[in-house]
């Protein structure tokens, strides 16, 4: 059944909502999301926290970055990375309140 109340999005909307689903497709940059949640964090800091390279992180920040999830700020030679108080935040909100996308996968659910 349809709810009228629903606003449908527009077609640039939906393609936004994909582009940022697909950004947070990867486990690497969930890890970096949770991670830089709770605070500001150096790209090296990062770089060991999920135990990739410096170009790989650095890639998987820009991507993050592009798409609105994480904010970045200079000083001197380092650059410092926190989740978004808007959208990152709130995409972190979103898995936390579905279990079943940040629990643990069980054998009951599809395509674990």
């Amino acid at each position: 059944m349809r709810d009228e109340n629903v606003i449908a999005p527009s077609a640039a909307g939906m393609s936004h909502a994909a582009r940022l689903l697909k950004v947070m497709g990867h486990p690497a940059r969930l890890q970096i999301l949770q991670f830089v949640e709770g605070g500001e964090e150096t790209v090296t800091s990062i770089q060991e926290h999920v135990g990739l390279t410096q170009a790989m992180t650095s890639q998987h920040l820009k991507l993050l970055f592009e798409t609105g999830l994480v904010h970045r700020r200079r000083q001197g030679t380092s650059i410092f990375y926190r989740v978004t108080e808007d959208l990152g935040q709130k995409m972190l909100n979103c898995l936390r309140e579905c279990p079943e996308l940040w629990g643990t996968p069980s054998e009951e659910q599809p395509g674990f």
